[in-house]
C-alpha cells in the first residue's frame, strides 16, 4: 500500500515565528560553518540561552535549517543586511515568506486570509475552518480535533509574531519596506523566473499585494537606480543590474 504524502504537515508546532531565536542564531552564525559545527557551537556555547540540548537542537534544525539553510542557505544573506541596518519590521517580512515557504500549510492559510477576510477577525475558528477544508481535500491527514486545534493556534500565533496580523487579530496589510521588495524581486530573478513570471508569482500573495501594487512598487524602486523598469501594460521589461544576490546586497544594502 502506498502512503499518501500530504502536502501540509504539522512542523509548525516547533516554533512559530521565533523571531528573537532566529535573530540571535543569524548574529552567531559564520560563513564558515556548516550544518553540523553551527549546531555543535550553538549547543557548546547554549547560544539559546535557558534552552535544553533537546530544544536546541530542534530549533535549529527543524525551524532555523528548515527555514532558512534547507534548499539554499540564505542565512548570510539576511545577516548582511540585518548589519547594514534593515529593520526589525523588514525583517519580519522576510522571516514570514521563508517560513511560509517551510510550511505549506502557513503558506495556504496567509493566501486564504487575503483572499476572503480582508475585514474580518482572525480567530482559531477561521484557522478551523480553514484545515477542516484541506483535510477535506486531502492536503493534510485525518488529525485529530486536538491536533487541528494545536495546527490551528500556531497558524495565529505566528501570523501575529511575523505582523501578519494585528494583537486583536485583524490583517495588518501594508506595503512591504521597499529594500525588502528589491531584495525579493532579485531572489525570484536569480532563481530563473521571467520579469513577467515575478509579478504573477505567488509570493506576493503572501504579503496581500495585487499585481497592481507590485508594479507601482517596482516603478518606484527602479527611480533609485536600482534596476531598469519598463512596462506598457502588456509588456514587462527589467534591466537587471546585478550578478547575484551577493552583488545585489553589497551594492543596494549600504
Amino acid at each position: 500500500m502506498i502512503k499518501t504524502r500530504y502536502k501540509y504537515n504539522t512542523n509548525l508546532a516547533k516554533g512559530t515565528g521565533l523571531v528573537n531565536e532566529n535573530l540571535m542564531l543569524i548574529e552567531f552564525y559564520k560563513e564558515t560553518d556548516t550544518k553540523q559545527s553551527f549546531l555543535e557551537r550553538c549547543i557548546g556555547e547554549n547560544i539559546l540561552d535557558k534552552s535544553t540540548e533537546h530544544r536546541t537542537k530542534d530549533i535549529v534544525n527543524l525551524v532555523f535549517f528548515d527555514r532558512f539553510w534547507k534548499t539554499e542557505n540564505v542565512i548570510s544573506l539576511l545577516k548582511k543586511m540585518r548589519d547594514n541596518g534593515l529593520s526589525l519590521d523588514a525583517l519580519k517580512t522576510l522571516f514570514l515568506i521563508y517560513t511560509a515557504k517551510a510550511n505549506l500549510v502557513f503558506y495556504d492559510f496567509l493566501i486564504y486570509l487575503y483572499q476572503s477576510h480582508q475585514n474580518t477577525k482572525i480567530t482559531t475558528v477561521v484557522s478551523n475552518r480553514f484545515l477542516l477544508h484541506a483535510i477535506s481535500e486531502e492536503k493534510a491527514p485525518s488529525w485529530s480535533n486536538a491536533i487541528i486545534h494545536r495546527v490551528s493556534s500556531y497558524l495565529i500565533s505566528c501570523a501575529k509574531e511575523l505582523n501578519v496580523l494585528t494583537p486583536d487579530g485583524y490583517l495588518n496589510k501594508k506595503i512591504p519596506d521597499q529594500l525588502v521588495i528589491t531584495y525579493l524581486l532579485h531572489e525570484l530573478h536569480f532563481h530563473g523566473k521571467s520579469d513577467m513570471e515575478i509579478v504573477h508569482d505567488n509570493l506576493w500573495k503572501l504579503l496581500g499585494m495585487t499585481m497592481q501594487e507590485i508594479i507601482m512598487e517596482m516603478e518606484k524602486i527602479s527611480f533609485r537606480g536600482s534596476f531598469i523598469f519598463q512596462y506598457s501594460g502588456e509588456i514587462l521589461k527589467i534591466g537587471w543590474k546585478h550578478q547575484n544576490m551577493e552583488e545585489f546586497i553589497e551594492n543596494e544594502c549600504r
